[in-house]
């Protein structure tokens, strides 16, 4: 699996994962830790192609968004929610390693106000606007290929803005949030669609 744009992954993981209501969306936070736990996998694997070690020196992989180590076995608990640990899942950003390794450099602080700054901007998206273009969006990936997913993605985005009022906020923080916005739309209906729509929303962010 692709890990390009840690930072993108770590924001999509986390916005993607904070619950808007007092319910959960189980099966979509079941496929967000199992993408998590992919996504350490391959970190290490890389890691491992680049230099022999021995262990991670002491650290747990900065993807983990359950908390704990993805090799541990640890699996979900016995009531079907996720872990009460799950640090980047709920955006109480605790990272389990030292973001400012050379191969990480994320800054946790900044990592925190960027998620924040994220959900504040789609706070202010016109409801009715964000439901008839998610609506619309999940229709065409029903029906489309997945090469067409980003142009569909883009298209979406740009009929939002365009039916929204301005914003006095930099364009690609917005077209940032909205993505955000709509694909968490789609994947709260159809989580399946997860890890296709995460890898077509870092093309997007690319």
């Amino acid at each position: 699996m692709d890990v390009s744009g840690g930072r993108d992954a770590l924001v999509f993981l986390c916005f993607l994962g904070q619950a808007d209501t007092t319910t959960t969306n189980d099966e979509l936070q079941e496929e967000l830790l199992a993408l998590s736990r992919d996504l350490d996998k391959s970190r290490i694997n890389n890691n491992n192609n680049n230099k022999k070690e021995e262990d991670h020196g002491g650290c747990r992989p900065p993807m983990c968004a359950a908390g704990c180590d993805p090799d541990s076995g640890e699996e979900l608990q016995t009531d079907g929610h996720l872990q009460s640990n799950v640090a980047l899942l709920r955006g109480d950003l605790q990272p389990q390693v030292d973001l400012h390794e050379p191969e990480n450099q994320i800054d946790p602080v900044a990592l925190r106000a960027m998620i924040v700054e994220m959900r504040a901007i789609a706070d202010q998206f016109d409801h009715s606007v964000v439901v008839r273009a998610t609506d619309s969006l999940a229709k065409k990936l029903s029906n489309s290929t997945k090469d067409l997913w980003k142009a569909h993605l883009t298209m979406e985005v740009e009929w939002v803005v365009k039916h929204s009022l301005g914003f006095d906020l930099p364009r690609e923080r917005v077209m940032m949030a909205l993505a955000l916005t709509l694909v968490k739309g789609v994947c709260e209906r159809t989580p399946r669609m997860l890890r296709s729509l995460f890898q077509t929303t870092l093309q997007y962010f690319g």
